[in-house]
């Protein structure tokens, strides 16, 4: 499925189109270097990254961390 700002992309909105070109914000390198080291994924993080590239990777890795929390699983 398409993230918001692909589908705003695609259905022509430019606002969509800013955010898939533009570089992160301040607050999203913030967030994304603490989140990379905290889950363990220190290449999750780039300087180099758009806006949208930026939330797929927050949205992924604040995912993962509670998973980190868990007992490992056995068979």
């Amino acid at each position: 499925m398409p993230s918001d700002s692909a589908s705003k992309a695609m259905a022509g909105d430019p606002r969509g189109v800013a955010d898939t070109c533009e570089p992160m914000t301040p607050a999203q390198v913030t967030c994304l270097k603490a989140l990379s080291i905290e889950a363990y994924e220190p290449d999750a993080f780039s300087e180099a990254l758009t806006r949208a590239e930026a939330e797929q990777r927050i949205v992924t890795l604040s995912a993962k961390l509670p998973l980190l929390d868990g007992p490992p699983h056995t068979l």
